[in-house]
């Protein structure tokens, strides 16, 4: 069903909070204004919020793009930007231009658009960055951990990269953990050394330090190289802290990402008897580092929020696995983001307007698929979510149908419900039902228009 316009509710826009009317014109927001009385294909949003379509930043969806896109649109988030996942003896490009055309084959239900993983950074040339960017990525991801999974990327190799990616016009987003420190930590808990056990020695081995360390060489890395740099998944007080600084110092630029999992969950979960199914990577923080993040977006060091959403799962290996750890890792939850988030964080005093900046606005903005993505503004993709404050939401078993199982969210009563959802226009989502006549979800090449 074509919508032409969304009326009566509160317009959610980067200027602020309108109270009009959102007249909708071949997909795209057409102006804020006053519907024509009795016009066809009115949608009444009285008593709501009439919000940008959700913008998840960091997501792993192409195991499953089909259920995971559909899960994404019952949670109002309308636009996900998945990280590509090379196959063995595939080059990173070639993944990259693949998962482009699985993309375009059609039965996804959102818009997609995609991040080159790097998994063998050795081989990366300036041609194959120049390459990316002209395939329509935004940015590319670089792993300082994972030596078990033959993907790490070393300091050096880092810094040429990021020296490599400025003139090609692409992010690098990086995943920072002490790959050295993790692999002593694993070898300990493998020979026995140490008191934890279950799942919680796989947090144990992936400590707080891990990641404040590689944080700061990769702030180090990204002031000489003057790159464009995204760090993701941000979980603990001491990350925070240094991106504050160096925000308020020479990089001013910086993007720090923090996933919806590390604000709500905390390490007290490994102890339950299903710990195991909270295992994620980096591991759940202790509440005092939670309490830093929700402080950093607060006052915008911290300017996204993604689920990390992980179709499949990534078994424990190496020393974990071989001391008889036999675990995996990786949260499903683009579903839930934005409903946890509408709830949680309105709850904590961040306004509407705020949310929305962190949850659509400010990840658009951070890899190119601003304003057609992430705001309400004539000539802006008519991607709408209706926001009922009064109603509530229990999030459902199933992550919203996604096919990855039980969701670590199931029960969670939350404040507001989503009533409907617009996909360039088009009404897709329905009381927590997909209403779409087909999948309509297109691949989102970085800077289309």
């Amino acid at each position: 069903m074509n919508i032409s316009s969304v009326t009566g509710g509160t317009i959610i826009t980067p200027n602020g909070a309108a109270q009009a009317d959102l007249l909708i014109r071949e997909g795209k927001v057409a102006a804020l204004g006053q519907a024509a009385t009795g016009s066809d294909g009115r949608l009444d949003a009285t008593g709501c919020y009439v919000l940008p379509g959700g913008v998840d930043p960091h997501t792993h969806l192409m195991a499953a793009p089909g259920p995971a896109t559909a899960a994404a649109a019952r949670g109002g988030t309308t636009t996900a930007l998945s990280f590509t996942s090379p196959r063995a003896g595939e080059r990173d490009l070639d993944g990259l231009l693949r998962g482009r055309e699985e993309l375009s084959d059609g039965g996804i239900t959102i818009d997609v658009g995609l991040h080159a993983a790097i998994y063998d950074p050795d081989r990366v040339t300036a041609d194959d960055l120049a390459a990316a960017r002209r395939a329509g990525a935004a940015a590319i991801k670089v792993f300082l951990a994972y030596p078990e999974l033959g993907i790490m990327c070393s300091d050096q190799r880092l810094r040429e990269l990021m020296a490599m990616a400025g003139p090609a016009g692409i992010v690098v987003s990086v995943h920072c953990e002490n790959a050295s420190l993790i692999e002593a930590l694993e070898e300990q808990a493998g020979s026995g050394a140490g008191a934890d056990s279950g799942p919680r020695i796989f947090a144990r081995t992936r400590p707080a330090e891990a990641e404040d360390d590689s944080v700061g060489r990769v702030l180090e890395a990204a002031a000489a190289t003057k790159a464009t740099c995204y760090l993701v998944h941000l979980s603990t007080a001491g990350a925070v802290r240094q991106v504050r600084a160096a925000r308020a110092g020479s990089l001013a630029d910086i993007r720090g990402e923090v996933c919806v999992h590390h604000l709500l969950l905390d390490d007290a979960w490994y102890d339950k008897p299903d710990g195991g199914r909270y295992l994620v990577c980096p591991p759940l923080r202790t509440r005092s580092d939670a309490e830093a993040l929700w402080a950093g977006l607060a006052d915008e060091t911290i300017s996204t929020i993604g689920s990390d959403h992980c179709q499949a799962q990534t078994p424990t290996g190496d020393w974990l696995a071989s001391a008889g750890h036999h675990y995996a890792y990786g949260l499903a939850g683009i579903g839930p983001r934005l409903p946890l988030l509408l709830s949680s964080a309105v709850a904590r005093g961040l306004s509407l307007q705020q949310v929305a900046r962190l949850a659509a606005e400010n990840p658009a903005r951070a890899f190119g698929h601003y304003p057609r993505k992430g705001a309400l503004l004539p000539g802006s993709d008519a991607d709408v979510v209706i926001f009922d404050p009064a109603g509530e939401t229990v999030l459902p078993a199933d992550g919203f149908g996604d096919g990855t199982g039980d969701s670590v969210y199931a029960g969670m009563v939350l404040r507001g419900r989503i009533r409907a959802v617009l996909l360039r226009g088009s009404l897709i989502v329905a009381d927590d039902e997909f209403v779409g006549s087909q999948p309509a979800g297109t691949f989102l090449a970085a800077g289309q228009r």
